[in-house]
């Protein structure tokens, strides 16, 4: 059975300052006891000696030259949740002690007023991102091109942060990935593959760029006179983070996509996070034909002018799709 030895959750000061993890943590004494170290982690190991800082992982309190610790560091907290998530390569801490470690330096974000990113679970999961600018169309030689994603444009507000993505980000997964194209991000529907060189994938100054060969099939000749007609004119893509940075731009959480693994492009109807009043109604109306007997909303009237709703719908889909 494993022993949870998340550290419990303390309330300090909070600093906005600049940090360096190894910097801080070479200023710890090296003669301290469990008391002190246990004040500037937030998780110890119970297999090793507990007055020894080689025991404690995620630091995330200031610890001045003379070994004194100080207030809770915010990039420092939002970097541990990252490394929770998956990021750096992750974090081998056992699976029941990572809520209580989440809990730990997100408590310091909310002490700082900001919102913690939420705690990922261990399974994989796949994001689907639309962003400003992603375009799709139709070319003489019945080919699809265009951009599945842009770089260093920032997201809509995807709840509790927002998100863009690093010169980069592809470079790795579209050497090594087994891509498909998609429509509408159905697996029933491929339009191409990377492994059967239907789908080419590139990075350009722009961002991720796409060229598609589809079949010549019904479903797909429908598809491509819809291109042509601007029906469907943008794209989307799924994904999984691989490595990602977090920062703040005043009160607002960024996430920074540096690395990610691609597992489709795709034409779609909707955008993902659409926030205008009138893309909420049209997506209302949309699931209120897959689920007539489960009504979202009562009616359009209900729609406010702000992202609530998305919540809603957001919040709604998750848990149809754990069904």
């Amino acid at each position: 059975m494993e022993v949870r030895k998340a550290i419990p959750v303390h309330h300090t000061a909070v600093s906005d300052a600049s940090w360096d993890g190894p910097k801080n943590e070479a200023n710890l004494k090296n003669d301290g006891d469990a008391a002190y170290y246990r004040k500037a982690y937030a998780w110890v190991d119970p297999e090793k000696d507990p007055d020894t800082k080689a025991a404690y992982k995620f630091i995330h309190h200031e610890v001045s030259s003379d070994g004194k610790i100080g207030a809770a560091n915010i990039r420092a907290c939002i970097t541990g949740i990252a490394v929770l998530n998956g990021a750096r390569g992750g974090t081998k801490i056992p699976k029941a002690d990572r809520k209580g470690v989440y809990n730990h330096l997100a408590a310091h974000l909310r002490d700082a007023d900001i919102e913690p990113p939420e705690l990922k679970s261990r399974n994989i999961e796949i994001d689907y991102r639309s962003f400003p600018l992603v375009e799709v169309r139709a070319t003489e030689d019945d080919k699809i091109v265009g951009h599945a994603a842009v770089f260093d444009q920032l997201s809509v507000d995807l709840g509790s942060f927002r998100e863009k993505i690093a010169k980069g980000a592809f470079k790795k997964t579209i050497q090594e990935a087994d891509v498909r194209a998609l429509w509408n991000h159905d697996p029933n529907y491929v339009l191409g593959r990377t492994k059967s060189n239907t789908l080419k994938l590139q990075e350009d100054d722009k961002g991720l760029a796409i060229e598609i060969n589809p079949p010549n099939t019904t479903w797909a000749r429908d598809l491509m006179e819809s291109i042509r007609r601007g029906d469907i004119d943008q794209m989307s893509f799924g994904f999984r983070a691989v490595k990602e940075d977090w920062e703040t731009e005043g009160d607002q959480l960024i996430r920074v996509l540096r690395e990610v693994e691609l597992f489709d492009v795709s034409p779609v109807t909707f955008p993902a996070y659409p926030t205008t009043d009138v893309q909420v109604r049209k997506l209302i109306d949309v699931l209120r034909c897959y689920f007539p007997a489960e009504p979202i909303l009562a009616d359009h009237s209900d729609v406010k002018k702000n992202t609530d709703e998305l919540s809603i719908l957001k919040r709604y889909l998750e848990l149809k799709s754990r069904k």
